[in-house]
Order: structure tokens, then sequence, then C-alpha cells
């Protein structure tokens, strides 16, 4: 049964990954990589956002977030601050450039997803939901 499982989640993750276009979305549009967009996002969206904050949410190591921030840094999107409770703590944050990029790209994957759902019926878009609710409750419980 977990054998079967574990190649029945792979196979969804390269069916769906594909579906959405995940690997050409932010590729094809912009400089910036699925990885990248995504730590732009949670920057802006998380209250006193850390490099150790994004690599423990990602489950990413450290030298991989700290790279990816390099290269925002380096392009004027992410900026640092030190944290007023603990000196030794920097808090990241999105500049004027890497909020407009994160906007933009979030634009470009909104056209996509559109695309992608453009034929779909009221009736299979309550089903698409309702099944990536249920998705998302079971995984969710292995991320906590």
């Amino acid at each position: 049964m977990k054998i079967q499982l574990i190649e029945d989640v792979k196979h969804f993750n390269r069916f769906y990954t594909r579906a959405i276009g995940i690997f050409n979305l932010y590729n094809s549009s912009s400089k910036y990589s699925a990885t990248e967009a995504m730590i732009l996002y949670e920057i802006k969206n998380t209250e006193d956002c850390t490099a150790s904050y994004l690599s423990e949410y990602f489950q990413l190591d450290k030298s991989t977030i700290s790279k990816a921030l390099s290269k925002l840094s380096k392009n004027s999107l992410v900026n640092k601050k030190v944290y007023e409770q603990d000196k030794r703590v920097q808090i990241l944050f999105l500049t004027k450039e890497g909020e407009d990029v994160l906007n933009y790209l979030a634009s470009e994957a909104s056209n996509v997803v559109g695309n992608i759902v453009e034929n779909v019926t009221d009736a299979e878009a309550i089903d698409l939901l309702e099944a990536m609710k249920v998705i998302e409750r079971i995984l969710k419980k292995q991320l906590e």
C-alpha cells in the first residue's frame, strides 16, 4: 500500500507541476525562479520574516535560501533591517522594486492559472476546489 501510495503521489506531483506550468511559469516571463517568487511572496506576507523562517517554511537548507536572498538583494528586491527585540536577527522586507516584481509575477501566475481553468465548468470547479482542500488538509498535518 505505502509503495503504491508513494508512486501515485509522485505521479500526481509530476502531472500537477506540468499542468500548472510551474517549470516555465517564472522562467519564461522573468528572470526569477519559482522558488525565488515564493520567497518574495512569503517575505511580503510574513510579519518579521527571517532567513531562518524561510528555510524552515520551505524545508530548504540555509545555503539555498541564502543564495536566493543574495540574488534578490543584489537585484534590489529584498532588504534587511535589524530586529528591535534581538539585534542579532535580521528582518527581511521587500523594497518598492521587490513589490513591483512580486505583483508582476503574481499577475503572470494568475494569467496562467486562468488559462488552465478557463474551460472548467462550475460543477468541475466545485469538485476541483474540494479535492484541493482535502489534499491540503491531509498533507498539512505532515508539515506540523
